[in-house]
């Protein structure tokens, strides 16, 4: 399920795509009045939603600044195509001339580029929402007065915001403003990431993920046999009532080293419980021998149970419950507002991070962002969204796979709104993931 945030007028457009690719019983939606309500709105849809997606960069960063999520957060855009139907308006009500401007929130390299695809000088006020280093804005009111002293300096004649909230505020002080409004392709295009986003979400809580408990004889010398059998059997009952709680099952490594074999949705369950202050799956009930749980996730049993012994080391120096992920976040039962991660030492990964000139987390990240698209068809605007950098980061990443040997040129993608052809390309996603596992053929 995607959730949809957003005010009441981009709520409308977004269900009306929706309905129109067959898929509107797929997604639920919540309206505001203003951004700053998007992150109580996110966390009401949080538990229902894979995805959230919001109608704009700045309910999305309120929402990010607000808490941890569950749900992976995106926002629609606003880019050329949406900036090029407004100049057309304002063209058309100017009877060909358009007045000199102020813009907010779209990127300065895409306001630029689409005024010089429809022969006009770009303007120079242009006040983004974030740069690559995040916010650049303190709050609404700040765009508000912003545009106010641009148009009350006599520098624009009129302003181009994306925010509804200051559409209204300009046009109640007598500001000339136009509202740039997503397009239907933009919206669609959107929708689309984000369901292929919930199906990857959907995917990975069925990943593999272990539960390894290492229980410690009792201090003490135990010399009676009946009464080490009849703790045996304790022990063996009350792991079995927690496979089965956690609709896994059960192995026995040794006397000593347990398995619950169960999946990662189950184990992150357990650890929004967890947060949540609620009882979990994380603990053990009714075990009184010492014992240390460690959790991990993977592509495979034999991956998942390599971080579960991860896990295990963890909990050995701290006493606490440790979760390891694949990508080598660690979550700890004793400190979850601090996101630890292991240093990523396997030889493939490290490998493959010098080519690519990057780190070997971000190499990790790059792969994931991959595994969101159709590498046949990558495109740097495409690369940009679903990895989170500025499309020309995008384009640099794609060079380094290209001159690495993962990727190659496929043609060119022609818009057919605003903007230059993009560079398709053939990203070899078979062959990356064999040098991340350390298979050099």
């Amino acid at each position: 399920m995607i959730g949809i945030i957003g005010p009441e007028d981009s709520i409308r457009l977004v269900l009306a795509v929706a309905e129109a690719e067959g898929r509107a019983g797929e997604v639920t939606a919540r309206a505001y009045t203003d951004p700053e309500q998007a992150p109580e709105l996110a966390r009401e849809l949080d538990d229902l939603c894979q995805v959230l997606l919001f109608t704009g960069r700045i309910p999305y960063a309120f929402a990010a600044a607000n808490g941890t999520l569950r749900a992976e957060i995106d926002f629609v855009p606003h880019g050329g195509i949406d900036l090029y139907r407004t100049l057309s308006r304002m063209l058309i009500a100017g009877a060909g001339r358009l007045p000199r401007v102020s813009v907010d929130t779209i990127e300065a390299a895409t306001v630029r580029e689409t005024f010089h695809d429809i022969d006009v000088e770009p303007p120079t006020e242009i006040r983004p929402i974030a740069d690559d280093n995040g916010l650049l804005f303190s709050g609404l009111d700040e765009i508000t007065a912003y545009h106010r002293e641009r148009y009350e300096s006599g520098a624009v004649e009129a302003c181009l915001t994306c925010l509804g909230a200051v559409h209204r505020e300009l046009s109640a002080a007598g500001v000339p403003v136009w509202r740039v409004e997503h397009t239907r392709a933009a919206v669609r295009d959107a929708l689309r990431r984000a369901w292929l986003a919930a199906e990857v979400r959907q995917s990975r809580a069925t990943q593999i993920a272990v539960m390894m408990i290492e229980v410690s004889a009792p201090p003490g010398r135990q010399r009676d046999p009946y009464q080490v059998e009849r703790q045996r059997l304790r022990l063996r009952e009350a792991l079995l009532e927690h496979a089965q709680r956690m609709r896994g099952r059960l192995t026995t490594v040794d006397d000593s080293t347990f398995v619950i074999t169960t999946t990662r949705g189950t184990i992150e369950s357990a650890i929004a419980r967890q947060r949540a202050g609620h009882a979990s799956l994380l603990a053990l009930r009714n075990v009184d021998l010492p014992h240390t749980v460690g959790f991990g996730a993977g592509t495979t049993i034999a991956a998942a149970e390599d971080n579960a012994r991860k896990a295990l080391a963890l909990g050995r120096q701290d006493g606490h419950v440790q979760v390891v992920f694949p990508d080598g976040e660690v979550y700890s039962s004793g400190d979850a507002a601090v996101p630890r991660r292991l240093r990523e030492t396997a030889p493939g990964v490290l490998r493959v991070s010098e080519q690519l000139g990057l780190g070997p987390l971000s190499t990790r990240r790059l792969l994931d962002a991959l595994h969101q698209m159709d590498p046949a068809q990558v495109t740097a605007r495409g690369l940009a969204d679903a990895y989170g950098v500025e499309a020309r980061s995008a384009r640099r990443l794609l060079n380094a796979l290209r001159a690495a040997g993962f990727a190659e040129e496929a043609g060119l993608h022609v818009s057919t709104g605003a903007g230059r052809p993009q560079t398709v390309y053939k990203v070899q996603l078979q062959r990356l993931v064999s040098a991340l596992d350390g298979d050099a053929s």
